[in-house]
């Protein structure tokens, strides 16, 4: 059996994740010369279609940090897709919901409805998919920290 270096392994994975780039990349140009929105900003939406959040709930929800979702925050208000207002059970809370065109932009722009992505997953046993996601989580959260600490 052939062993892989661990530099060979990792430069492997480097170049499988940037072919994975490579192919979600167009929708998300495609997302964004067609409505100004960015990936990010949709995955904000995203997290509020179940209802409203704070701010602080979308970045932890989200992995990322509050300045980060507060500068998204206020793009997607200039669009008019969402909302801040005072909790009124909390008034020292603000929450952020979703408006009408918000809910409608979310249900006009399925970026990976029927995409390569979304049908290669599909060709996936339910284990090979769970393992998978188990082992992408892991990996995110581990780039996000890095990513943390190199804005510290």
């Amino acid at each position: 059996m052939l062993k892989i270096a661990p530099d060979a392994d990792r430069k492997r994975l480097v170049t499988l994740l940037a072919d994975i780039v490579s192919i979600v990349e167009p929708r998300l140009h495609e997302l964004w010369t067609t409505t100004g929105i960015t990936f990010a900003q949709r995955r904000v939406l995203r997290r509020l279609r179940e209802g409203p959040l704070s701010a602080g709930a979308i970045a932890a929800d989200l992995g990322v940090s509050a300045p980060s979702v507060t500068r998204q925050l206020q793009r997607l208000e200039d669009h008019g897709l969402i909302v801040r207002a005072i909790d009124s059970d909390d008034r020292r809370r603000v929450l952020v919901k979703l408006t009408p065109a918000g809910k409608a932009f979310l249900a006009d722009h399925k970026v990976f409805g029927d995409s390569p992505i979304t049908q290669a997953a599909g060709d996936l046993s339910p284990r090979e998919q769970r393992e998978l996601a188990r082992h992408l989580e892991r990996f995110i959260r581990a780039a996000r920290e890095r990513a943390g600490a190199a804005d510290d």
